[in-house]
């Protein structure tokens, strides 16, 4: 029976291993080891010109500026549970898409007016300030969060070498970025990412299987790996 490893932030990976608990995997089959933590930036903006803001994570909403909490701003957001999360701080949020590239996409056709600001992390799937660059669209970028990579802990590292079935789901670029650049031999194991874009960096790295779930979100995820672990039980 493979072990699955959840490096996503801390808060997320919590989360995501008590949907495998609840979902039938037993708890020590999962580990947790986070490839980057979440590093709040003290950070200052005026607000008073904004017209509505682009939201791309839920980091983002945890990461709000006291000025934008409760402020009725229009959110452009990126999936449903963000786009609900958005309205529970005070946003008239909407989900423009599954994808940063289908916010753009809509962003690009319904054109808001006046000046939008995209709360995000030091990195970012699509700038939208230089997407947009020249366009009728006015976006500025306000980081309000680091994403800073974490060296595997010792078990981890052990655990991939010893050549056992891992199922290593992956949901962003930037967590696939810093986790397929590591030195070690990926054939045995399994990736379960969110997107085309992340499965390509698996491909690179050499992953055995790679598979992609139907749905950008954490209950396609979940989805996608429920099955593989009973095939490989099986």
């Amino acid at each position: 029976m493979p072990q699955i490893l959840v490096t996503r932030p801390i808060d997320q990976a919590l989360r995501f291993a008590k949907d495998l608990e609840n979902a039938g995997v037993k708890p020590e089959k999962i580990l947790i080891d986070p490839i980057l933590q979440i590093n709040a930036l003290d950070v200052t903006f005026d607000f008073s010109n904004v017209r509505g803001i682009l939201i791309t994570s839920k980091n983002a909403l945890r990461h709000l500026p006291a000025g934008l909490i409760e402020c009725g701003f229009p959110a452009y957001c990126v999936g449903s549970s963000t786009t609900r999360l958005a309205c529970e701080c005070g946003l008239v949020a909407k989900n423009m898409g599954k994808t940063a590239k289908e916010l753009a996409n809509a962003l690009a056709k319904i054109s808001p007016k006046g000046l939008l600001v995209h709360v995000r992390g030091s990195f970012t799937t699509i700038d939208f300030s230089n997407h947009f660059l020249g366009t009728e669209l006015k976006i500025k970028n306000l980081i309000t969060y680091h994403q800073t990579e974490q060296p595997l802990k010792p078990e981890t590292q052990n655990l991939l070498q010893a050549g056992r079935d891992v199922v290593v789901p992956l949901f962003s670029t930037r967590s696939a970025q810093s986790f397929c650049k590591m030195k070690y031999s990926w054939t045995r194991h399994t990736a379960v990412v969110i997107s085309e874009n992340v499965a390509e960096y698996c491909e690179k790295a050499g992953f055995g299987q790679i598979i992609v779930s139907l749905q950008p979100d954490a209950r396609s995820m979940l989805e996608a790996i429920v099955p593989l672990m009973r095939i490989k039980i099986d």
